[in-house]
């Protein structure tokens, strides 16, 4: 794949994916996503994924279902990829595809591993390829990874993305499956939080609430791509390290008890906070509990010294996309999701 002719006109440099294998393969990728990450201001990859990157490093093992390239000019880093394949062909497998705009710096890698795929070590960076060439190395080698385990779709993501990252993407037997807007807003020195009659926000309490905010998760996500909540997901969320109890806040109906809705945050960090999962439940549609919890999140946030909050909202939920812009949120970012057309 060429770059597009109005692109400005660089030297042919080829792209070379090798896969990474332990600390000292590792360490440049993480420093090239750091630094992409820094330029575009935000992350490249799943949070989920960077830390299977970083124990890599810190430990030299890796999950038996999970692989990540590094993709090279010379000794360059210019992009990154992880997927983690299905434990069976039904199954599909996930990825995430990280590609820094033209000229995003990069990270020299040691050229330690097997002729057919180490890179040439240079004195100085080699010239930045286009990004729709690097992602064209990812993906052909997120094929052959996942060709043998017989997945039945295989789906990446790509952040931060814009027309130079998506261009020939057919090309590559991929179609844009979802795209998400990563929207943002900064807080009010005071958040006013509605009343809605017979409704109480409160905090989850641990046990109690567990299959509550399951049932929640679950039926306001049937059928849609961030459906499939369980008791064992929801545990495993639960362990990671920026949850707390006192920052999922729920709905719950006064007479009956039964929770309704939940808000789900996230403290990202520096002042910034995360719209992470708004749920209602089916039964407590139209009842005005988007605006209740979605304010009542953003005054929590407030109260632990958050000034900033982003959120993810699919670009094709109409409803959620009108209630955060009318609460002042506008577009940060947008993140895709690629569909490939085959695995075979």
């Amino acid at each position: 794949m060429q770059p597009p002719a109005d692109e400005p006109s660089a030297p042919t440099v080829p792209v070379t994916v090798q896969e990474l294998t332990g600390a000292q393969q590792t360490a440049p990728a993480i420093t090239w996503l750091a630094a992409a990450e820094d330029e575009v201001g935000g992350p490249l990859v799943d949070e989920s994924e960077r830390e299977r990157l970083t124990q890599l490093q810190r430990t030299h093992t890796r999950e038996s279902r999970w692989r990540s390239l590094a993709a090279q000019v010379g000794s360059q880093v210019v992009g990154y990829a992880g997927v983690r394949l299905p434990t069976d062909a039904s199954g599909g497998a996930t990825g995430d595809v990280a590609v820094g705009a033209a000229g995003t710096t990069s990270a020299t890698i040691s050229a330690t591993t097997s002729p057919a795929t180490s890179a040439t070590t240079e004195a100085s960076p080699a010239p930045g390829p286009h990004p729709a060439v690097v992602r064209s190395a990812l993906l052909r080698e997120l094929h052959h990874l996942v060709v043998p385990a017989h997945a039945a779709e295989l789906q990446v993501w790509m952040r931060h993305v814009s027309d130079e990252h998506v261009t020939g993407l057919e090309d590559d037997g991929f179609v844009v499956g979802r795209r998400l807007g990563i929207l943002g807003c900064e807080l009010a020195e005071e958040v006013e939080v509605p009343e809605v009659p017979g409704v109480t926000v409160r905090e989850y309490e641990p046990g109690e609430d567990d299959a509550a905010v399951v049932e929640v998760l679950a039926l306001a996500y049937e059928g849609t791509g961030d459906g499939g909540w369980t008791p064992e997901r929801f545990a495993e969320r639960r362990t990671l390290p920026w949850f707390r109890a006192e920052d999922l806040l729920l709905a719950e109906d006064e007479a009956a008890g039964r929770v309704l809705g939940l808000h789900w945050l996230k403290r990202r960090g520096e002042g910034v906070g995360e719209v992470y999962n708004l749920a209602i439940h089916p039964q407590g549609q139209g009842r005005g509990l988007g605006v209740l919890l979605l304010s009542a999140g953003l005054a929590h946030l407030r109260d632990v010294g958050c000034h900033d909050v982003l959120l993810w909202v699919d670009r094709a939920n109409e409803r959620a996309v009108e209630l955060y812009t009318s609460r002042g949120f506008t577009t940060r970012w947008d993140d895709v999701a690629l569909d490939a057309v085959t695995t075979g």
